[in-house]
């Protein structure tokens, strides 16, 4: 059985994201953000585009105390760039 958010039902979409294809991915994706390209989207690997996925997922549900999404471990919130003088 396939967990699925309320939005998610409505629109078809399946949080079990682990089978799925990069074709899959990116089509799952437009569905919910129709301003991502195919094009822009296949410059990305399945893994990022797996996790993208269940961040705008996560986005659809309902606010509240128990909405916590939490960044995955090996993306960093704050980057910072050095300038060579």
């Amino acid at each position: 059985m396939v967990a699925q958010s309320p939005t998610a039902a409505q629109s078809g979409i399946r949080e079990d994201l682990g089978d799925f294809t990069t074709p899959q991915l990116v089509d799952q994706i437009i569905q919910i953000n129709p301003t991502a390209t195919s094009t822009y989207l296949q410059q990305f690997g399945r893994v990022e585009l797996r996790e993208y996925l269940e961040h705008l997922l996560f986005a659809q549900r309902p606010r509240g105390r128990d909405a916590i999404w939490a960044r995955p471990v090996e993306n960093h919130s704050i980057l910072f760039a050095e300038t060579l003088d």
